[in-house]
């Protein structure tokens, strides 16, 4: 008996991978297949979808120990968790990725469709989430990671923008071929010249993504609070928000 389990539990520790410790870790939440289930929302941006994400990326960060900032953008969250900040500090579930993984996508599905369904959002599916882990070498590489993922948002945000306004007056290929090449300065004009729409007029979530984080500005007797922030600033243009908050 024995033996067989040092032999089964040898086969289970061989896949037992863990993150290095003492690094940032970045936690990427996606949802699956969510262009198909949300077939029924408005598009090209839903408040209802957009505030039961907001909601999931709040719980996140409040579950998950060492999280200082959270970034939510189309259907993704991101979470930067830090245990390198003292050297008693200990990762949680030791880094061991597949427990991470598996947690935070459970907490994810089970969180986001607890909130749809009390407020009747109308999905074509059930809403499942995967998650990804990395850790980056230093507190500077997790800004960046918030700023790039930003400015892939921006991109994400004035695409679609373009494709649902303009699939009211013209079909896929049609479309395809307007904004081919265009760059986004003048895919936001085509946006304006031919649905007369001011990408400008879109909320700031939908155009520069929403944050989570503790709030340390009330009293210093009181527990500091975890808030969403959905008027957010271009953070290449105002680094010192995000190293305020992860530093």
């Amino acid at each position: 008996m024995s033996k067989l389990k040092d032999r089964i539990l040898s086969y289970e520790e061989s896949s037992s991978y863990k993150i290095l410790p003492k690094l940032p870790l970045i936690i990427s939440v996606n949802g699956r297949n969510f262009s198909s289930i949300t077939n029924l929302l408005d598009k090209p941006f839903d408040t209802g979808m957009y505030d039961c994400l907001a909601s999931t990326m709040k719980r996140l960060c409040v579950e998950i120990e060492g999280a200082v900032f959270g970034y939510l953008y189309n259907d993704n969250i991101i979470i930067i968790s830090r245990n390198d900040q003292n050297i008693a500090t200990t990762p949680w579930y030791n880094n061991n990725i597949q427990k991470l993984t598996s947690v935070i996508s459970s907490i994810s599905t089970f969180h986001f469709n607890k909130c749809a369904d009390h407020i009747g959002l109308q999905t074509s599916g059930d809403p499942l989430f995967y998650t990804k882990v990395f850790p980056v070498p230093s507190v500077i590489e997790a800004i960046n990671t918030i700023i790039y993922y930003q400015q892939l948002n921006f991109t994400i945000s004035i695409h679609f923008s373009c494709y649902y306004e303009l699939i009211k007056k013209y079909n896929k290929s049609q479309i395809k071929n307007m904004l081919v090449n265009l760059s986004q300065t003048e895919r936001i004009e085509l946006l304006k010249k031919e649905c007369n729409v001011d990408f400008k007029d879109y909320s700031s979530s939908f155009r520069r993504g929403s944050a989570c984080f503790k709030d340390y500005s009330g009293d210093q007797n009181e527990k500091s609070n975890w808030i969403i922030v959905n008027d957010l600033p271009i953070f290449t243009q105002e680094q010192s928000f995000l190293k305020d908050i992860l530093n």
